[in-house]
C-alpha cells in the first residue's frame, strides 16, 4: 500500500489535534529527519513516526545511544503490530507510547525498559474566569532578552531553537521581571495549528516557593486563550510541583506518553 504524503498524513492527523498531537509536532518540526507510516483496517487506522533521535537536543542528551524516537498512535493492537514491520529489528529505540495496548503490542517484538513518562495537561471547559486572567506583573514579550534565555537554557531550550519562532510569531515569552531581572519565565510556541504548547517554566532559584511559575503560566494561558488556541502543557511523571502548578491553574491531563527503550 503507498504511504501518504507527509503533508496527507499531517491533514489525517489533524482531525483529532490533541489525540495526535505528540505525532503531529515530529512531523512538523523535524520533516527532514522522520519517516512515517500509517495502516489501515477494520480497526480503523494507525500510524508510525520514527525521528532521527540525533535530531532533537532533548532525545540526544536524554538518551544518546538511541538511534530512533518512535511514536504511534493506533486504534486497534493489531494495527499496532503491523507498524512495528517498519521498525529496523537491531536498532536501538525510544518507543514513546499513550496506551497499555501499544506496549503490549511492541512488547511481543521488542524487549522494553520503562524509562519516564510525561503527562499532558490541557484546558477544561470550566476553568475559572479568575484564574485565566493576564497577571499585570508579568510582560509578554517576542524579545525576552539575555537573561530569560539564560533560565530558558537550563531547561535544555536552545536559543537557536527558539528565537526564529519568536521572530516570525509562532512563539512567546512571558516574563515577570524585578529590577531588570527575570524572577520567572515561560513560553509559549505552536505544536500544530490551533494547539500551543507551554513550556520552559524556570523561576529564579533564589525566588522558589513563592507562586511566580503560576503567574507566568496564567499569563501565557490567558494570551492562547485571547487567541483561541488550545494550550498543551506537559510535565514529567515525577515533577509534583509542575503538575501541582497545571491543576491550580485549572488545566487536566488527556494523555500520557511512556518511554520504553530498547537497546538503549
Amino acid at each position: 500500500m503507498p504511504q501518504p504524503s507527509h503533508h496527507d498524513l499531517i491533514a489525517a492527523l489533524a482531525r483529532e489535534p490533541l489525540r495526535h498531537i505528540v505525532l503531529l509536532k515530529q512531523l512538523l518540526a523535524w520533516p527532514e529527519h522522520v519517516a512515517a507510516h500509517r495502516v489501515t483496517g477494520a480497526e480503523g487506522s494507525a500510524t508510525l513516526v520514527m525521528l532521527d533521535a540525533a535530531a532533537s537536543p532533548w532525545d540526544r542528551q536524554t538518551y544518546p545511544k538511541a538511534r530512533i524516537a518512535a511514536f504511534i498512535a493506533s486504534d486497534h493492537p493489531a494495527l499496532t503490530a503491523r507498524l512495528l514491520a517498519h521498525v529496523p529489528a537491531s536498532a536501538r529505540v525510544v518507543f514513546k507510547l499513550a496506551s497499555e495496548a501499544d506496549r503490549a503490542a511492541v512488547a511481543r517484538q521488542f524487549a522494553l525498559e520503562r524509562r519516564t513518562a510525561f503527562v499532558s495537561f490541557t484546558a477544561s471547559e470550566r476553568v475559572e474566569p479568575d484564574l485565566i486572567e493576564p497577571d499585570r506583573g508579568v510582560h509578554f514579550t517576542r524579545a525576552p532578552g539575555d537573561r530569560a534565555f539564560a533560565l530558558f537554557a537550563t531547561q535544555g531550550h536552545d536559543r537557536e531553537w527558539l528565537e526564529p519562532m519568536l521572530g516570525d510569531g509562532r512563539a512567546f515569552a512571558c516574563v515577570l521581571e524585578h529590577n531588570d531581572r527575570p524572577l520567572a519565565v515561560c513560553f509559549a510556541f505552536e505544536n500544530y495549528g490551533p494547539v500551543w504548547e507551554v513550556g520552559g517554566v524556570v523561576t529564579d532559584p533564589g525566588h522558589l516557593r513563592q507562586g511566580l511559575a503560576a503567574r507566568v503560566v496564567r499569563t501565557a494561558l490567558a494570551e492562547l486563550g485571547e487567541r483561541g488556541l488550545m494550550p498543551r502543557y506537559q510535565v514529567e511523571e515525577d515533577n509534583t510541583a509542575s503538575i501541582a502548578l497545571a491543576r491550580s491553574v485549572g488545566l487536566r491531563p488527556f494523555v500520557t506518553l511512556t518511554h520504553w527503550a530498547h537497546g538503549c
